[in-house]
């Protein structure tokens, strides 16, 4: 069977898409208007997108959401680093340098309240906000 609605272009209706092109998503959906995937535990089909879809309602459900922070490769990097690392609320997901190796793009997750308060410690080190928000 088919799928139905259109709209959003989030990650879980891309994974959506994805499943119904392949003939695993179903035609119902839950109660709170998520769709339902058919997986096989024998042959391990569609786990992967029942996996991101799981992951992303977790996110969702702490009010979590990934942001891209632009850390400058200067003297204070190592505190900026630290800061994140050791944030309790704060999961470090990727690091990698920019093309010129000024400045370092870390991808975090983090709820609303911890993104307020990093931002408020940027303008305590003096700097203006780097954050993009990837997801909210």
């Amino acid at each position: 069977g088919g799928g139905g609605g259109g709209g959003g272009g989030g990650p879980a209706e891309a994974r959506a898409a994805e499943a119904e092109a392949a003939g695993l998503l179903t035609a119902s959906s839950t109660a709170e208007g998520r769709p339902s995937v058919r997986v096989s535990a024998l042959a391990g089909t569609n786990l992967e997108a029942l996996r991101g879809m799981i992951a992303e309602h977790l996110h969702e459900a702490r009010g979590r959401s990934s942001h891209t922070l632009e850390l400058p490769c200067d003297g204070r990097l190592g505190e900026r680093l630290s800061y994140l690392h050791r944030h309790p609320r704060i999961s470090v997901l990727e690091t990698a340098t920019t093309g010129s190796g000024e400045a370092l793009v870390v991808t975090v997750e983090m709820d609303r309240d911890t993104h307020r308060a990093y931002v408020g410690q940027q303008r305590r080190w003096g700097e203006s906000d780097t954050v993009h928000t990837d997801s909210d």
